[in-house]
């Protein structure tokens, strides 16, 4: 496994590769992570795993600073997976400027949920996609659903930059509570992964009756007694349109956002 941390370099050894499959990660790898490298690994790719914290794409400061960074266990983890190849860049390799100035345009889409609740968060996002995809020229990028937003923007932005680059959606991986892997989950006592697992649990049993519900205010103080310190969001969108639904369909999905402490996790299904 090469571990590379220059543009340069990793532009070098990309140029020979005929099939690439990207795997981009803030790092603090866990089995979510592993499932899309399988994925990549599957399709019998060059797999490209980086590890780059942007802090554009964080607007709280504190979230940025708390995130967590075990560089050694990650290069462990992918090692272990077979990844060809990890880059991890410093800051001046993505961002070689002194002042960045982001001005992306965005879908419509993208001032609802997460783009409402974090100011600056997918303009961050989008920013740091098109600077890393232009240094990796890969063929496939693989995604996780539970960023599932996120996933939309990268995917359109993609086809109308990237015309030969595929994006793969992957399926959210759980813990055994129930709740979402995510780094973030990191920052939470046992007590706290059960108390998720809980919030997951209820919101896939009440599912449709979380749709058809046109004032969320009753599921989202059951998610507060379940022991979330707030719930930024509880929505049903139309994933074809992204328009708020009040029917039940393969097209409809539940978000939401929730705090356990100072900790901010979200989910979909």
């Amino acid at each position: 496994m090469k571990i590379i941390k220059t543009a340069n370099e990793i532009k070098k050894i990309l140029k020979e590769k005929k099939k690439i499959g990207f795997v981009p990660t803030l790092g603090s790898l866990h089995k979510g992570h592993i499932s899309l490298i399988n994925k990549s690994k599957d399709r019998k790719l060059f797999t490209l795993v980086s590890i780059f914290v942007n802090h554009l794409q964080f607007n709280n400061k504190k979230d940025f600073f708390r995130y967590p960074r075990p560089l050694g266990k990650d290069l462990d983890i992918c090692k272990k997976n077979n990844v060809d190849c990890v880059f991890i860049p410093m800051q001046k390799e993505i961002y070689p400027e002194k002042k960045v100035y982001v001005r992306n345009k965005l879908p419509k889409f993208c001032n609802v949920m997460e783009g409402k609740f974090r100011p600056g968060h997918f303009n961050g996002v989008i920013e740091v996609v098109k600077r890393l995809l232009a240094i990796v020229n890969c063929h496939y990028l693989f995604l996780g659903i539970k960023d599932f937003q996120q996933l939309i923007l990268i995917r359109e932005f993609i086809k109308n930059n990237f015309k030969n680059l595929k994006v793969i959606p992957c399926k959210t991986i759980r813990d055994i509570s129930g709740i979402a892997l995510s780094s973030r989950n990191k920052l939470l006592n046992p007590n706290e992964i059960q108390i998720g697992g809980e919030i997951y649990k209820f919101l896939k049993r009440n599912k449709i009756n979380i749709i058809k519900k046109k004032n969320k205010n009753y599921f989202k103080e059951k998610i507060i007694k379940l022991g979330a310190t707030k719930v930024d969001y509880l929505e049903c969108y139309n994933t074809t349109n992204f328009k708020k639904t009040l029917l039940p369909s393969k097209k409809a999905r539940v978000f939401v956002a929730y705090f356990i402490r100072e900790i901010r996790l979200i989910d979909n299904l």
